[in-house]
């Protein structure tokens, strides 16, 4: 069986699903596109899709599943719309504005029984899975603090990104699978508080940086940090535990390294008669032999395995990855988070 599958949107992540689609040759195919733009519509029937300007006749093709990937405020009404014609629906991210908008998104689902999920794709980063190994291994102790930061250069947010009515900023943007990613690492844990700090630095109208602090109930804190004008370079991810600590520098998750206390280390009273301490006793550097160098985790890169899951999910053979539930659960933080920075304080939550 080969899916058909339509898609509402096709601008830059319109043609990221297509190549995407176009990776399952055997079982899915896009056959109709809706868009606005006449130059979109040219693009889609060069790629030999059928062009839709109206979203009646879309709608009216015999379409498995409907990718939506339009700008941000567009993606509750598409949704609904196509879910209400039948059709399975794969949501650009952030799913919506608002966790009340996604409750009625998610009632048009539960009530045509048809699939709605978002391309949640980023938990199969192989720095991420990285990241979840080593934590739930337990090789670096019980963690208190795990540090997730993307920072990019140009200062810059491109297009409809910069529009606030239009769902855009980095909280949206980035902020969405960060946030994810780590409600993933600790899907059994409620977070029990949120506290964000967002700055427009060089794009007036939306966050173009911003801090968000999430500390789970067994004790963790989440720490997230985007931005688009940073010139000097920060590990992507810094993992504090009470036995070691683990640093990878970008998304390859090649490149940085993990070491943790040795067993037999009772105390740290070595400093005492060297002549080098470092700034201070309390700051002095540990003693070779005290630590014990670890091997980073191995992960399978697995690039299409949220569209494999997704189109075994449309056939019926498989439950999909990215639930419903956990959508809520993440814009729940993020409706907390613009609460959190509007109001300057820490947001108690029960999420």
């Amino acid at each position: 069986m080969s899916i058909k599958v339509g898609i509402i949107g096709f601008g830059y992540m319109g043609h990221f699903h297509m190549r995407k689609v176009r990776s399952f040759p055997e079982d899915a195919a896009i056959t109709a596109v809706f868009d606005i733009k006449p130059e979109a519509l040219e693009e889609a029937k060069g790629e030999g899709f059928k062009a839709f300007d109206n979203l009646e006749d879309f709608l009216a093709e015999p379409l498995d599943l409907v990718v939506v990937s339009t700008p941000n405020n567009f993606h509750a009404k598409y949704s609904i719309a196509c879910m209400k014609a039948g059709k399975n629906v794969l949501c650009e991210k952030p799913v919506t504005m608002s966790a009340d908008e996604l409750k009625e998104v998610i009632a048009v689902s539960d009530e045509t029984g048809k699939i709605f999920t978002v391309h949640q794709n980023r938990r199969f980063d192989v720095d991420y899975l990285e990241v979840v190994k080593a934590v739930r291994s337990g090789e670096i102790g019980k963690i208190t603090t795990i540090e997730s930061k993307v920072l990019g250069e140009r200062g810059v947010c491109f297009g409809w990104r910069a529009d606030p009515v239009a769902g855009g900023g980095m909280l949206y943007d980035w902020g969405v699978h960060l946030i994810d990613q780590m409600l993933m690492l600790y899907p059994d844990e409620k977070v029990e508080s949120v506290y964000a700090r967002l700055l427009s630095v060089l794009t007036p109208a939306v966050d173009d940086y911003f801090e968000l602090n999430m500390r789970f109930s067994g004790g963790t804190t989440a720490k997230i940090t985007v931005g688009t004008f940073a010139l000097q370079k920060t590990p992507r991810w810094f993992v504090f535990g009470d036995r070691g600590t683990l640093k990878l520098d970008d998304f390859s998750g090649q490149v940085g390294g993990m070491a943790r206390i040795r067993q037999n280390v009772k105390g740290f009273d070595s400093v005492v008669g060297q002549k080098s301490l470092g700034p201070s006793r309390t700051m002095a550097p540990l003693e070779k032999e005290m630590l014990e160098t670890l091997t980073l985790p191995e992960v399978e890169d697995t690039p299409l395995e949220y569209w494999r899951n997704l189109i075994a999910s449309v056939e019926g053979k498989e439950e999909c990855y990215v639930k419903k539930y956990q959508l809520l659960r993440q814009m729940q933080v993020v409706d907390a988070a613009f609460l959190s920075s509007e109001k300057e304080e820490v947001i108690k939550t029960n999420i």
